[in-house]
């Protein structure tokens, strides 16, 4: 494995076991088996270590399904790409990671890195968005004046269902927030889908 990809490996691998804020050049550089010096050299800064995890984060993580299936209900096919952006229920590792990430950002320990890392994430999130649709505005399903609104609402009922979920974790489940975003996904395509069911 070269060197890069053994870095960004072992990151993610702190960052899922030990949070956003383990990833100090020292901590990845011991994790990835390499010297700080070698780690500077990919990644010159912590902030641009921090924002190429959120991109691997959203790359590995959040896949577009089965949204271009036309053989299928469109609120179907939006319902199963945004479940994938939701917390299991509970205190979850997933959600802990999100609220770490936003303290980190703006609490009185805030790290700059932090708030790239949201930002980057953030909008990796919302163009993957506003890629799934795209695809069901140009196949008819909404009206592409739509997509920019419907992507930012997406977005933000995804992180008020993880602020929901770190809050109340007793009464935070996975069902629930499955319907939450069914009915997100029916009310978006709306009555376009009505032929699929």
């Amino acid at each position: 494995m070269a060197t890069r990809e053994k870095i960004i490996e072992a990151a993610l691998r702190l960052a899922a076991t030990r949070g956003i804020g383990s990833l100090s050049v020292r901590r990845v550089a011991v994790e990835a088996g390499v010297g700080a010096t070698t780690l500077r050299r990919y990644f010159p800064t912590q902030v641009e270590l921090h924002l190429v995890v959120a991109e691997e984060f959203v790359r590995c993580s959040v896949d577009d399904l089965s949204i271009a299936d036309d053989k299928r209900d469109p609120s179907q096919r939006l319902f199963e790409c945004l479940a994938q952006l939701l917390p299991s229920g509970g205190r979850t590792a997933a959600v802990e990671g999100w609220f770490e990430l936003h303290r980190l950002s703006a609490g009185s320990d805030a790290i700059p890195a932090a708030r790239f890392t949201i930002e980057s994430a953030n909008r990796l999130l919302a163009e993957r968005l506003r890629r799934w649709l795209t695809i069901l505005a140009d196949r008819g399903n909404l009206r592409p004046e739509e997509v920019d609104g419907h992507a930012s609402s997406a977005l933000t009922l995804v992180n008020g269902l993880y602020l929901n979920a770190l809050l109340y974790p007793d009464q935070a489940d996975l069902d629930t927030a499955k319907n939450t975003i069914r009915w997100f996904a029916e009310r978006v395509v709306g009555s376009r889908s009505a032929s699929y069911r």
